[in-house]
């Protein structure tokens, strides 16, 4: 899953956009912002159908892949947008952009997207068999995890928080700042179905990333994920985004052993489309 998290850097805001957006006054501008957005869904390869990207022009030319990103619905509003996003792929730390190892593709179209859960669901396409493969694999390992409903022996992450009465860990991976790659980690609860609170801590460039969401069994020994709604903003009248860094994110979950994080923030994000079977959400 942590592969499968991008950095989204969106270069135009469309005047589409309506007047009690937040993004209003950029409307119609050229003004750089981030985001975070995760591949939920690769496609098999294809070389005998027309490619949609602007390179090809709808000709046939050669194999390609099909993938889309699920973010917020606020970070890419419409297809107007997508065209003008850089989708940044394996950006996990500073040297990936000198090293070769973070791919960047071009956002080609809004396919699905619901302004009131705030989740967006944008279409790219890549030529580049080596990224194909690897994002298919990896798409294809998460979704045997979801379908078989695996359990999740987590008892060894003493880290984790611990599932109380009505709240459970969660664990977020995002791109705040437009930084690369951080994983924090936190508590959330039920707001009632779509939405899910959380206090994982989270700042701007955030938005749209995955919420992974762990639920205990009736043996209570083990851990499940249930569903990865999607980061979408703060309701906090306090905010942690402006305190030392190290407290707040960090890129491996065992570095997290003995430090201690102001959890202040009080976060909240909405489960996409899609029910897998009961009890377990997936999206199509």
């Amino acid at each position: 899953m942590i592969d499968l998290t991008v950095r989204l850097r969106v270069y135009w805001t469309s005047p589409d956009r309506p007047d009690d957006d937040k993004l209003s006054n950029h409307r119609g501008k050229k003004i750089p912002r981030n985001g975070t957005g995760f591949i939920y869904r690769v496609y098999k390869p294809v070389s005998d159908e027309p490619c949609p990207c602007d390179k090809c022009n709808g000709e046939i030319t050669k194999k390609f892949w099909r993938f889309r990103v699920r973010t917020a619905a606020h970070v890419v509003y419409n297809t107007e947008e997508a065209k003008s996003t850089r989708v940044d792929l394996f950006y996990d730390d500073d040297s990936c952009k000198s090293d070769g190892r973070m791919v960047t593709v071009t956002g080609l179209e809004v396919v699905r997207i619901d302004h009131d859960r705030d989740v967006c669901h944008m279409q790219c396409v890549t030529h580049d068999e080596a990224l194909g493969e690897r994002i298919e694999s990896l798409r294809t390992r998460l979704d045997s995890v979801i379908r078989k409903r695996v359990d999740l022996d987590l008892s060894s992450l003493d880290f984790l928080p611990p599932c109380d009465e009505g709240r459970f860990p969660t664990l977020i991976v995002s791109h705040p700042h437009g930084q690369p790659k951080k994983i924090t980690l936190g508590q959330g609860r039920e707001r009632g179905y779509p939405r899910v609170d959380y206090n994982t801590p989270t700042c701007p460039g955030s938005s749209g990333a995955p919420v992974l969401v762990f639920y205990r069994d009736t043996r209570n020994r083990r851990l499940n994920i249930l569903n990865s709604p999607v980061h979408s903003g703060s309701s906090s009248s306090t905010s942690t985004q402006h305190q030392d860094k190290v407290n707040i994110h960090t890129r491996f979950l065992q570095s997290l052993r003995g430090r201690e994080s102001k959890q202040e923030q009080r976060n909240y994000g909405y489960v996409g489309w899609g029910v897998l079977n009961s009890g377990t959400f997936c999206d199509f």
